[in-house]
């Protein structure tokens, strides 16, 4: 298959290989001066030494001697290291286990033109990469790559999805630039090696720095040589890198259309679009049996599990199905990203997801052939290697006991009773996932309005701008940074006007005027809807019910920022724990955390005695916190940390924030629940 790449490509594709000569260069001018001072060191040693042989003069040969070899070793260490992938996490699969898996790929191979890889693996995850054992002398010898599959993703495209996804991952490999790619990535480990992994070196310096007091000046010379090597590697990394990762993004690009070419361009972009709501349905399931521990339980298949949270949460963003799959479109991603701000991130390996798929629609290679059949059927026996891997996954978690098996309908029921009791009803059209529905006292009473309804109050244009002030409040946060100069920018785009980096402060007023008007047109419509409710309670008898229902929920958003900042306080304070401390140090910080921890105690205590807080904790939990409350635990002694005490606080500090937040979304959706009733009985 021949795919024309573009002028940009080819561009970037010539100053990755410049940067890579100017590397090759500059190191080798350092070798060839590493090899001179060695030599040079070793020649004044001896001349010393023979013009005056004594004690002293002796260890000042033997001193330069070491110091130059010192320097040499440092320069060419990197060339007996080796990095090795770890697959033990890995399943590895052959044609005989799945030769339809197998088949697909044969296929796309042969029509992209390229190797069979030299491994196929799966992984429990929503990915799809390929990866390679590497050397110093992979850049002079052929390398077959690895192929890993996630079976998170299999198990979320259909089949020609798959094939598209797969053609991408091969569409590299018939890049002529991958050589470039392959250099690239073994002047990173050299440079990498040379700045980061020096612990052979720092056991010689400790054991040259044994033999002798005199050792210490040799070791000095052989520091500071060092870390002016090490500052012009830095300089060069980046310089490369910026070049490569230019080239990295071109890359990508050409990699899709090869991948349309062979599936088109539809498939691959349905995919993508899917790819991280899929990833993010897993980790639903993940953190649901993470929550099922202390109960010893665990799934028997994680992904048939995956697919039902999956459709639930495409439910709940009335996302179409086709092929049994949710399809979502570039601007359900828009829904929830209102940024002005457009910068142009140097340091991205890939494009963003946008213009990726923006190409593709360009390009727009149809294929009137394909197979939207489920992934998950190319596996033998109904896909009985995902039992397999989700049992690797959960052999990883330690349990107390063999834990118990939660059959799939057991896991909907559950699942499903535990994401409606935290999650706002749909009828809210997301208005309140990011917005508390509280008065503020500095805004008058709105007038009436005839005409009102709760479709009205909770339409579109007022669920997007709360989306709207999360952005503003994000560009907020990237534009400040470039005005402290801690973003390093020279241009960048906001509404689609080019501001230079000295504008910055300029454009940070505005932003702020935005969220502060954008903010009082949201507290505006909580007035509405408050005023909304009232009259419609009023008409039912109910405005004493409304009321207590509304002040029981106020009433804990007032006190929460002073619990949440003492949640702040003490996960800041005891910080040090997970830190190599001094024991003087670890004295004060401990003795400064005990004068916080009565009030902390206190709060602690108040939130246990709200209604219902403790009825879904484990008892295990429930008595930790109690034995943290009622008791003065020590948590250092002379020299030593008493880590049953420690694990009893850092549990504490987590359960607190919990509760509360658990509390504090309670009170809220039990509001926001009495006024769907209000309105559902409305006659």
């Amino acid at each position: 298959m021949k795919v024309e790449v573009s002028p940009n490509f080819k561009k970037h594709a010539r100053k990755t290989i410049l940067s890579i000569f100017v590397f090759a260069f500059t190191y080798i001018l350092l070798l060839v001066l590493a090899i001179g001072l060695t030599i040079g060191f070793t020649l004044f040693g001896l001349f010393i030494f023979a013009s005056k042989p004594m004690f002293l003069t002796g260890v000042l040969c033997l001193g330069l001697i070491a110091s130059g070899l010192t320097i040499l070793f440092f320069l060419l260490k990197f060339v007996f290291a080796q990095t090795k992938t770890d697959t033990s996490h890995l399943t590895a699969i052959t044609a005989q286990d799945e030769p339809q898996l197998f088949a697909l790929i044969d296929e796309i191979v042969n029509e992209v033109d390229t190797s069979f890889p030299k491994k196929v693996f799966l992984s429990h995850d929503v990915n799809a990469s390929v990866f390679y054992d590497s050397t110093f002398w992979s850049m002079f010898l052929p390398i077959r790559k690895n192929l890993q599959i996630g079976m998170g993703l299999i198990n979320v495209v259909t089949q020609q999805e798959l094939k598209a996804i797969l053609a991408h991952e091969f569409g590299h490999f018939s890049q002529r630039s991958m050589k470039l790619m392959s250099y690239v990535y073994h002047v990173n480990q050299i440079i990498y090696n040379m700045l980061y992994k020096n612990e052979a070196l720092d056991n010689t310096f400790e054991k040259w720095g044994n033999v002798s007091g005199y050792s210490a000046i040799f070791i000095g010379i052989s520091v500071f040589i060092i870390q002016q090597i090490q500052n012009i590697l830095k300089y060069l990394y980046e310089y490369i890198n910026l070049n490569y990762l230019a080239l990295s993004r071109e890359m990508e690009f050409h990699a899709d259309e090869i991948a349309a070419h062979v599936a088109g361009s539809k498939a691959l972009a349905d995919s993508l679009l899917r790819l991280g709501f899929a990833n993010h349905a897993l980790e639903y399931v993940l953190n649901f049996y993470e929550g099922k521990i202390p109960e010893q339980v665990r799934s028997n298949n994680i992904y048939p599990e995956q697919s039902f949270v999956m459709l639930l949460l495409g439910q709940k963003n009335r996302y179409q199905l086709e092929n049994d799959l949710p399809q979502i479109q570039l601007a359900n991603l828009k829904k929830y990203d209102k940024s002005k701000l457009n910068l142009d991130n140097q340091w991205a390996s890939h494009p963003t997801d946008e213009d990726r798929i923006k190409a593709l629609q360009q390009i727009n290679i149809v294929k009137n052939e394909t197979n939207n059949a489920p992934a998950m059927a190319l596996l033998t026996t109904d896909g009985a290697i995902a039992q397999q891997i989700s049992d690797k996954l959960f052999s990883g978690v330690q349990y107390e006991q063999v834990p118990g098996i939660l059959e799939i309908e057991s896991f909907k029921a559950q699942f499903t009773d535990r994401f409606n009791k935290y999650t706002f009803d749909l009828k809210f059209n997301d208005f309140y996932d990011f917005n508390n529905p509280i008065l503020k006292n500095e805004l008058p009473a709105p007038p009436i309005q005839e005409g009102l309804s709760f479709e009205i109050l909770y339409a579109d244009s007022r669920a997007e701008l709360i989306y709207e002030l999360n952005s503003l409040k994000n560009d907020k946060y990237v534009v400040e940074a470039i005005s402290n100069g801690e973003v390093k920018l020279k241009t960048f785009d906001y509404g689609g006007k080019k501001y230079r980096h000295t504008e910055a402060y300029e454009l940070l007023q505005k932003i702020e005027g935005d969220i502060v008007a954008t903010e009082r047109l949201i507290d505006g419509y909580n007035h509405q809807i408050h005023h909304y409710f009232t009259q419609l309670s009023d008409s039912m008898n109910r405005r004493e019910e409304y009321d207590r229902k509304y002040y029981d929920y106020a009433a804990f958003h007032k006190t929460f920022d002073e619990y949440h900042s003492l949640y702040d306080e003490m996960s800041k304070n005891s910080e040090f724990i997970f830190k190599t401390t001094p024991f003087a140090e670890i004295e004060v910080k401990l003795s400064d955390l005990k004068k916080r921890e009565p009030r902390f105690k206190n709060k602690l205590r108040k939130l246990l005695e709200l209604p219902s807080a403790t009825q879904d904790m484990d008892e295990t939990v429930l008595s930790s916190l109690n034995t943290y409350i009622h008791n003065d635990l020590v948590y250092f002694n002379t020299n030593q940390y008493k880590e049953e005490n420690l694990a009893i606080m850092v549990s504490a500090i987590s359960e607190y924030k919990k509760i509360l937040d658990n509390n504090y979304f309670k009170k809220k959706k039990n509001y926001l629940d009495f006024l769907l009733e209000l309105e559902q009985n409305k006659k």
